[in-house]
């Protein structure tokens, strides 16, 4: 099933208007004050040649008396034109360009790509065209789309552009223009979509299925199951209620989405709307819009993309309703702030008791990996009674007195900036009338917010390495070799999660 999408603002080439529907084909002129058959001719067609068969099609009884708001039909292939090309303005990810004939062309920013070029895009990968008056088209991941019939009409500023989405996804964003409306279309397998001046979206999910977005304007769609004008807000899916316009998702409210997040990849979660029963999702970088990183689709409300580093990240989220058809955006801000990693702890469990008041912490801390550590009576660190740095492995402190107290740690990164803290230590001194719950030492990472989480300890040194699996993010010193390790930890868990943690070499007692 072959389906053509025809943006309003579209553009067939020369050979191609002869056989497009007259409505397609045509300019509709509107008659200004002054103007006459000859200065119309003058202004806008190829040649003068055209002037007979102009009056004869619009009836014209005087050439030098045009009613001014009369409209004249004027085919788009009289009008004066020059073959067009397409610029690449904007690439992300791997993505591959070949020209007519097969052979591959460079990709270069900035570059003009004539007809018959074919353009590539692997995972999470995108690019963005810009056509002669300012339109564009952004090619999504894993998308193949080739450029055919490119045209320019120098008079009125128009363009005929015609392309074909093999596979994959693409969106449009199309300039009205008001004298002379551009053909914009758009060609899948099953679908034509035809457009005038809007901002829409087409995927080929099929030989025989198209689906067609549309966020402001309105598309025509032509296919098997018939010719249909989709507004904006409404979109169009190859069965789906007959090919008739569907009401496209709202943006989704995202509630509970965090905007911070301390562990990467960050476990993305959200509260799913009504009628949402997928998201698309899209991952760039906040002070870069063409350095997209990341393009998934998912059946759950949440996402756990592996970033690159510490910064400032966007996330674009729409939902997908039961018939297929994705939404409108919701934008938010990500910032990531994991590294560097929390040192690890060679103390024992989060919870400890003893009865006296000095205090021993023993950690990876040394001078080329710096921590700082805080001590207080709440667990929210408001009542601090120490706020320092580390420079050893192992450092001994008194505590004001007995009771419970609490202590973090976190690794200071060469710019004097301070990583994510450890978990929280709990301390509580029974006095030395109590009997207290002595816990054997333990070299402890920190716990991930994740469901059905499992850690494995990787030690590392010129004799070999070692593994040890673990419910916990700790294991006990007595059970782990001696020496000076490189330390690795995998955290798995459920819905696929992994992540991995690289610490500084540690020596272990």
């Amino acid at each position: 099933m072959r389906i053509v999408i025809l943006l309003t603002a579209s553009l067939l080439p020369l050979p191609a208007l002869a056989d497009a529907p007259p409505d397609a084909a045509i300019w509709q002129y509107k008659v200004q004050a002054g103007d006459t058959v000859w200065s119309i001719a003058s202004r806008h067609l190829l040649s003068a040649d055209y002037i007979p068969q102009l009056r004869t099609d619009n009836r014209i009884a005087n050439p030098r008396r045009l009613r001014p708001g009369s409209v004249l039909s004027i085919p788009y292939a009289w009008v004066k034109q020059h073959a067009a090309a397409a610029v690449l303005d904007a690439q992300a990810g791997p993505v591959s360009i070949s020209g007519s004939h097969g052979e591959a062309l460079s990709v270069t920013l900035g570059q003009r790509y004539a007809s018959g070029t074919r353009f590539h895009t692997g995972r999470d990968a995108m690019l963005r065209l810009r056509f002669e008056d300012g339109s564009q088209l952004i090619l999504n991941a894993n998308s193949t789309l080739t450029l055919e019939q490119q045209a320019y009409f120098t008079s009125t500023g128009a363009i005929l552009t015609q392309n074909r989405l093999d596979q994959g996804s693409a969106g449009s964003s199309v300039i009205p223009n008001l004298l002379m409306p551009s053909r914009y279309r758009i060609q899948t397998p099953s679908a034509v979509t035809t457009v005038r001046g809007t901002v829409f979206r087409v995927r080929s999910v099929a030989a025989d299925d198209t689906a067609t977005e549309v966020l402001r304007g309105k598309v025509n769609v032509n296919a098997q199951q018939g010719e249909v004008d989709v507004p904006a807000g409404f979109g169009s899916r190859g069965q789906a209620q007959g090919g008739r316009p569907i009401v496209l998702p709202p943006a989704p409210a995202l509630t509970g989405l965090a905007a911070r997040a301390e562990f990467n990849p960050p476990l993305l979660r959200w509260q799913a709307g009504a009628g949402e029963t997928g998201y698309h999702l899209a991952l760039s970088r906040a002070d870069g819009e063409n350095e997209q990183l990341q393009e998934r689709e998912t059946d759950a409300p949440r996402f756990a993309p592996l970033l690159p580093g510490n910064g400032g990240y966007r996330l674009a989220i729409r939902a997908i309703n039961a018939d297929g058809l994705q939404g409108f955006d919701s934008e938010r801000p990500l910032q990531l702030h994991a590294y560097p990693l929390p040192p690890l702890l060679l103390n024992g469990p989060p919870a400890q008791q003893q009865r006296g008041e000095g205090l021993l912490l023993r950690s990876g801390a040394s001078v080329a990996h710096p921590a700082r550590v805080q001590i207080a009576r709440d667990a929210a660190f408001q009542q601090r009674v120490f706020d320092g740095e580390l420079t050893q492995a192992e450092w001994r402190t008194r505590l004001p007195g007995p009771g419970t107290w609490y202590w973090r740690a976190a690794s200071i990164a060469p710019d004097g900036a301070s990583g994510p803290y450890s978990d929280i230590q709990r301390v509580t001194v029974t006095g030395w009338l109590g009997v207290p719950d002595i816990q054997p030492a333990m070299l402890c990472s920190r716990r991930y917010p994740i469901d059905a989480a499992h850690y494995t300890l990787r030690l590392e040194s010129a004799s070999g390495a070692y593994e040890w699996p673990a419910p916990q993010p700790c294991w006990r010193l007595r059970d782990l070799p001696r020496g000076q390790f490189a330390v690795t930890i995998r955290i798995d868990g459920e819905h696929g999660y992994h992540a991995v943690e690289n610490h500084p070499p540690i020596t272990l007692p």
